[in-house]
């Protein structure tokens, strides 16, 4: 069995620490991104960057003032800094305006970045399509964790972190970066195991607690951890239901049925939809497991 490895740091405050980066394409649906990725980074003494990107000048539909374009997405950004500036004072805030898509913006400074934030894809509330693929596309190509906020208000501190695991080398590490969340809310872990499908519960069992999550009671001694056995739902639907609430879910970028690094996992892929609360996508296993 593979052990359960601590992956390279990937939060700890100092001050020549990378900032976080938190994207910023509207004001108002965006508004849940910016506030939580404030509040994390105020709560490390991390420094934060606000990114917006105005469309390249090829791209703007014809007499649109591309001069217009940078100036509204600089004022936009330095508003929403200064916003958050005075919610939290002592928080080191820089922005970001990039000429071209966000999704590369992103993905270029995700390599020095200790997380990105991004908000949920948008879904048309008429006809239920989602408009655009920002979230999923960093979620599968990032090099740093991803957030991805719904776009409801911030959950209240107390309901705790949530990770689903299912025995794969990622789901390893989403364990251990849940565990390390937990540990630093102050909160309760929740572990999320699923035997059922879809298609309907499976036949009675009782499973044994894993190794690795024995192993991670004995590492964090003073951390609540619960373990759910979920025999009637599949996967996404016990995630939600237990994440519906919590501060943070944690889920791996590919589960143990993944055919190919190439994309997401189905779970991974329809959770990001629609996420129940904040979402961190760990998007690499330690070398030592083998991914």
């Amino acid at each position: 069995m593979t052990p359960l490895t601590r992956p390279s740091p990937t939060h700890t405050a100092s001050a020549s620490e990378e900032p976080m980066l938190a994207a910023v394409r509207d004001p108002a649906s965006d508004r849940a991104v910016v506030e939580w990725a404030a509040a994390r980074a105020a709560s490390l003494a991390t420094p934060l960057t606000l990114l917006h990107a105005v469309a390249d000048p090829a791209l703007l539909p014809p007499g649109t003032s591309f001069s217009d374009e940078v100036k509204g997405g600089r004022e936009l950004i330095v508003r929403e800094a200064s916003r958050v500036g005075q919610a939290y004072p002592g928080l080191r805030i820089s922005t970001y305006l990039h000429c071209g898509g966000i999704v590369e913006a992103l993905l270029g400074l995700a390599a020095t970045a200790p997380m990105l934030v991004v908000g949920a894809d948008r879904q048309d509330p008429s006809s239920g399509e989602f408009k655009g693929s920002v979230a999923l596309r960093v979620a599968l190509n990032s090099s740093a964790p991803v957030v991805v906020v719904p776009p409801t208000p911030p959950p209240a501190p107390g309901g705790g972190v949530v990770v689903g695991v299912d025995g794969s080398a990622m789901s390893r590490t989403a364990l251990l970066r849940a565990a390390e969340e937990a540990h630093a809310l102050a909160g309760r872990l929740t572990v999320v195991t699923t035997l059922g499908d879809a298609a309907g519960p499976t036949e009675p069992q009782e499973p044994q607690e894993p190794e690795m999550l024995r192993e991670l009671r004995a590492r964090f001694r003073a951390l609540t951890v619960q373990w759910v056995v979920d025999d009637v739902h599949g996967p996404v639907q016990a995630l939600s239901s237990r994440a519906s609430g919590a501060e943070l879910l944690v889920i791996g970028r590919h589960g143990s049925g993944a055919r190919s690094g190439m994309s997401l996992g189905s779970v991974t892929h329809r959770l990001l939809l629609e996420p129940p609360c904040p979402t961190l996508v760990v998007t690499r296993a330690p070398a030592s497991a083998g991914a």
